[in-house]
């Protein structure tokens, strides 16, 4: 019975996250001209993404914002299980973030029209130079104050398991010089994963870790790095992971 109310909601579930990009879209754009540092409509993504939460009945619960200093840049490296991975950050990650997208999706109606207003970053992928630049443009971003935010696995989990991380977010970090905070997402999996469109009720757990200095690995660490990251969040997926079997037991 609960499993046919899911694929009946389903189909609203999604109007309403279509409805919700258009009409907080709008006013992030109505906001814009009065606040450039595109604080205000973080505030309005913020906002976007819990109705979005809301609508598909996922409880989202933050922990560790103690971990994190306001007014400081850092590199969120979360793990990628769900399209309600980037929600969920937006939604209860305690201060302003960007992140970086294709090039194209800056053109999407409403929601790439935010994107460009508020700061994010794009990445041009038409060619080896563009792309290059666009990374460039980042760091300068990231070292002038603006924290961001990635999924280092490039894309989500098709197994609900943690996927090797890339490289290439880690370079970003150590190049701008910030901390890395990892952040690990736990139960979006089980409310939406890859292989469906239909979204689930359920309880999603953000745990905020302690920052790692980028500052103690050299260029030629990068791979020490990686391995510490992954392991941070790894043993916190497990950690969660069992005490909510427990609780459910």
């Amino acid at each position: 019975m609960r499993l046919l109310l899911v694929y009946l909601w389903a189909p609203l579930a999604n109007l309403l996250w279509y409805t919700h990009t258009v009409v907080m879209g709008s006013l992030s754009l109505l906001v814009w001209p009065f606040d450039r540092t595109g604080n205000r409509q973080f505030w309005c993504a913020r906002w976007w993404c819990r109705l979005v939460a809301w609508s598909i009945f996922a409880r989202i619960r933050v922990h560790g914002n103690e971990h994190v200093e306001p007014g400081r840049p850092y590199v969120y490296m979360a793990n990628h299980s769900s399209l309600i991975d980037t929600p969920a950050l937006f939604a209860y990650l305690p201060y302003p973030f960007r992140i970086m997208a294709k090039r194209e999706l800056f053109y999407v109606p409403f929601m790439g029209w935010h994107l460009w207003t508020a700061g994010h970053f794009p990445i041009d992928r038409g060619n080896a130079r563009r792309t290059v630049a666009s990374v460039r443009r980042t760091i300068e971003g990231v070292r002038g104050g603006r924290s961001l935010a990635v999924f280092p696995e490039g894309t989500r989990t098709p197994d609900g398991q943690l996927q090797k991380f890339q490289p290439g977010t880690f370079k970003i970090a150590m190049k701008a010089g910030v901390p890395i905070i990892p952040v690990t997402i736990c139960g979006t999996f089980a409310l939406l994963p890859k292989t469906t469109l239909a979204p689930r009720p359920g309880r999603v757990d953000v745990i905020i870790g302690e920052p790692i200095d980028t500052a103690d690995y050299t260029d030629a660490q990068i791979n020490e790095l990686i391995s510490h990251t992954r392991a941070a969040i790894q043993d916190t997926l497990d950690e969660w992971s069992a005490k909510r079997a427990g609780a459910n037991s």
